[in-house]
């Protein structure tokens, strides 16, 4: 059963050589390492897209500044943010998603952020909360009094940006406003339990992806989906605005993704790819790593080094790929050509007198690799070959002698 989860990519102190190209087992579990709670969130408003018709666009937005500054890691983002669907004649769903009981308490949360979506957009004609299946749900908050649901929020000190707060401040000194919003909410939301959202998401897809049976082609280009999108959402997100996807841009993001991935080409896009999956810092484990001790000798600042370093996953992300479609004679290729490259630069910095690991990284760098398609994987593809245990292992500085300077 296909999960809607990066591969995981290759670790530091994990590489496979082309002697163990078979050991998919030796890959770290990086997968989707900063999303947590966001993950599941993406999935829905995924299943949302793929239900879209001519001149609908579903819209991902972000509250407040809590929820875009844990949008990646944080559970409570479920919380914090509301998607919309919008049609042609502007009829408006808000939808909210939970993979975790919803409790009375986490239920009046809910309640609240629909009592600020309706401030926000009265035109909305449906509020509709996704519940992943065996969760229970309480609908204590849906079912009050209003007057017993009015008293708990006016009665509230939290803080001015506290959810029941914001609340508050709109309907101060107006019950009758509250009431009529209340039973308008109540009497239009709707409960959609989410059995096995990936099975969901996967037979939308069957045609708009073109399925044959157990076609790993498939699966990259769901899995590719899912990372565009996040991608974007975080993006959009960390402007402070909110992403909205009509079914046009949809469909055009599908067609890409076919003509991206297929039998003949891999070619997943880089920026997205960097976006959700790629390494963001220079943790004690990248650095004890020989790829970073070897651009170091380079010179080069951290960010530049950091940059290297994605390249790197990047290609590997690519590799991984070949492994399970049973290519390893390009990956063999590939890694032969980057070695025979990399000794032709050396050889001629030496005859020349001009040595030196800057010199020998930017003017390997600049060597082609017929079996990959574009310079971010082939510049990863070269510093994969100065780590450890690699079979054509290469250096930007021979460790165990000295180099021109």
């Amino acid at each position: 059963m296909l999960k809607y989860k990066q591969k995981p990519i290759v670790s530091y102190t994990e590489k496979e050589g082309s002697s163990n190209m078979d050991n998919l087992e030796s890959v770290s579990n990086a997968g989707l390492n900063s999303l947590s709670g966001f993950s599941f969130q993406i999935k829905v408003f995924i299943y949302r897209l793929t239900m879209l018709t001519p001149g609908q666009q579903v819209e991902f937005e972000t509250l407040d500044d809590v929820a875009v500054r844990s949008l990646p890691n944080a559970d409570t983002v479920s919380d914090s943010c509301l998607k919309w669907s919008v049609n042609n004649n502007l009829a408006v769903e808000v939808f909210q998603v939970k993979q975790t009981n919803v409790t009375e308490k986490v239920g009046r949360q809910v309640l609240y952020n629909w009592l600020l979506a309706y401030n926000q957009r009265p035109e909305i004609t449906k509020f509709i909360l996704y519940i992943a299946d065996d969760y229970k749900f309480s609908r204590a908050a849906f079912t009050n009094d209003p007057k017993i649901e009015y008293e708990n929020i006016i009665s509230s000190n939290q803080s001015a940006n506290a959810l029941v707060s914001r609340v508050k401040k709109i309907y101060t000194g107006n019950f009758e406003k509250f009431e009529k919003d209340y039973k308008l909410i109540c009497g239009k939301y709707e409960i959609e339990r989410l059995n096995n959202i990936d099975e969901l998401i996967e037979k939308q897809l069957i045609t708009t992806f073109h399925a044959t049976g157990t076609d790993i082609y498939f699966d990259k280009r769901i899995s590719e989906l899912f990372t565009r999108v996040c991608a974007r959402i975080m993006d959009y997100a960390s402007n402070r605005r909110a992403y909205v996807c009509t079914q046009m841009e949809y469909m055009e993001l599908c067609e890409e993704i076919c003509n991206s991935i297929s039998s003949t080409q891999y070619s997943p896009d880089y920026e997205s790819f960097c976006q959700v999956f790629a390494q963001r810092d220079l943790t004690d484990k990248v650095k004890s790593s020989r790829e970073y001790r070897q651009l170091c000798y380079c010179d080069l600042p951290s960010t530049e080094i950091l940059e290297h370093l994605r390249w790197e996953q990047y290609y590997q992300n690519i590799r991984q790929h070949l492994l399970s479609d049973a290519k390893k004679d390009t990956i063999s290729k590939t890694e032969k050509i980057a070695h025979r490259n990399h000794a032709d630069v050396v050889y001629e910095l030496k005859e020349d007198k001009k040595d030196s690991p800057r010199r020998r990284l930017t003017q390997t760098r600049r060597c082609p690799i017929s079996t990959l398609h574009d310079e971010f994987s082939r510049w990863g593809a070269y510093i994969f070959l100065t780590a450890d245990s690699v079979t054509n292992q290469i250096s930007w500085k021979d460790e165990d002698e000295e180099v021109y300077e």
